[in-house]
């Protein structure tokens, strides 16, 4: 082999062997610094939104939307509503979910928290004049014009159905209303068909006033609105509401929806989600929520959502943070899984760097120390050699088996291969071994 292939291959192994020892102990700490970092966020998410049709179900597709433009999936959930959503939430079935304030659970340690408000929908009560007793000049205003009548308040499992009893319990109604069976589990499109059909006399909707179905049931001329004369006195005594005001018109202004402006109340929208959800899910939540505000809110001042305010769970930290200071500058200059991706490991980055440039530090003397090893190991021969020669009394077959080593020694060291840098150390151990080879066939010479 040519000499200077054997001296790449020679310098090749050196090295080798050098980085070896750093790069396993690199890799001890890799490891121990993994164990500290955050997982990687999951490539699906899972959130409950409500019935087929209504405001959740629509709000829950724009957010599938935003998060696909991230590069993540959004699992949508039908459910029977809020009710129903909380139960999933809490079995795990789902990761997040749409919820109405006032209808939290009663358990004290629930393993949920808060994202942000995201909408205030009121709630309607549609009736049929026809039914109640009241004279051309007079509305539907009050809990107790409802006593006798027939109200779908909404299927099991909604918060539609939970705030109504709530409502009714408030004002006094609600027992007589289950004893006399006037309570009907009906909602969405089976409540409003049953009501236009005049099988029911008014139906409960807690609902966005642009969804499809509210805009159905507004433009009926055979219905009217409940107008809540005390929404404000209804919201003071239950702080999840909020007193809201339907400006004639709003809705559909070509069709004047609604005809007249309409005191309603309205409970918050917000999203919760379980303790152990990933924090780049709540960034993205957050996201989503905020590209949902861009369209035109009807009931609620622009810029008031997404908010902190009106949720019945401790707000996430991680919430508090993003909504507070958002995006960070990774965030708003690369892809957001890329983002992500660098943010994850800046925590295992930087104690590796704090730690493997001080050992990378150290390889070049490590190779310069066994470039020379290979040059000094001769010298502690010759030093035998050399401590022989050194006695006035030493056997002449000594000196001559002393003499037949180092003349090996001349071959060995002519075919020790080391770098240009190094020559001099190497021409000065060949000089070495010469003088020891001269003195010691002077010795020889004058025994003989």
């Amino acid at each position: 082999m040519p000499r200077n292939l054997r001296l790449f291959f020679a310098l090749i192994s050196d090295s080798i062997r050098v980085l070896i020892p750093f790069i396993l102990l690199g890799a001890v700490f890799f490891y121990i610094a993994w164990q500290f970092v955050e997982p990687a966020p999951p490539s699906r998410f899972s959130l409950a939104t409500g019935g087929s049709g209504g405001a959740y179900e629509q709000t829950g597709q724009r957010y599938a939307e935003s998060f696909a433009d991230s590069g993540f999936e959004l699992e949508l959930v039908n459910t029977a509503g809020s009710v129903d959503n909380w139960q999933r939430l809490l079995s795990g079935e789902v990761d997040a979910a749409l919820v109405q304030s006032g209808t939290l659970p009663e358990d004290e340690d629930l393993p949920l928290q808060a994202v942000v408000s995201v909408a205030l929908e009121p709630l309607f009560v549609f009736y049929r004049p026809d039914a109640v007793n009241l004279s051309d000049t007079q509305e539907l205003a009050r809990l107790d014009q409802l006593s006798g009548l027939k109200v779908a308040i909404g299927g099991e499992g909604s918060g539609t159905r939970k705030l109504v009893t709530a409502l009714l319990d408030e004002a006094g109604l609600l027992d007589i209303a289950l004893d006399n069976d006037l309570l009907l589990e009906h909602g969405g499109q089976q409540a409003m068909a049953l009501l236009q059909a005049g099988e029911i006399d008014a139906a409960a909707f807690v609902m966005a006033p642009d969804a499809p179905l509210m805009m159905e049931l507004l433009s009926d001329p055979s219905l009217q609105v409940m107008n809540f004369s005390r929404a404000q006195a209804l919201a003071r005594r239950l702080p999840y509401l909020t007193g809201v005001t339907l400006y004639q018109g709003v809705v559909d202004l070509n069709a004047n929806l609604p005809a007249t402006d309409i005191q309603l109340i309205a409970p918050a929208t917000y999203i919760a989600i379980r303790n152990d959800v990933h924090r780049s899910m709540v960034q993205l939540l957050i996201e989503a929520a905020k590209q949902d505000q861009s369209r035109i809110n009807l009931i609620a001042d622009n810029n008031r959502f997404p908010s902190l305010e009106q949720t019945d769970l401790t707000i996430s930290s991680d919430a508090e943070y993003y909504l507070d200071r958002g995006p960070n500058i990774l965030q708003r200059h690369l892809p957001f899984w890329l983002a992500s991706l660098v943010d994850r490991l800046a925590i295992l980055i930087i104690p590796l760097l704090a730690i493997m440039i001080p050992l990378m530090r150290m390889a070049p003397p490590a190779f310069r120390w066994r470039i020379r090893r290979r040059i000094y190991r001769w010298y502690k021969k010759l030093r035998i050699i050399d401590d022989d020669l050194a006695k006035p009394d030493v056997p002449l077959t000594l000196l001559q088996s002393d003499l037949e080593l180092v003349r090996n020694f001349e071959n060995d060291v002519a075919d020790t291969v080391v770098p240009l840098s190094y020559m001099e150390e190497f021409y000065n151990l060949r000089l070495h071994v010469a003088y020891i080879r001269s003195r010691l066939e002077e010795r020889i010479a004058a025994a003989s």
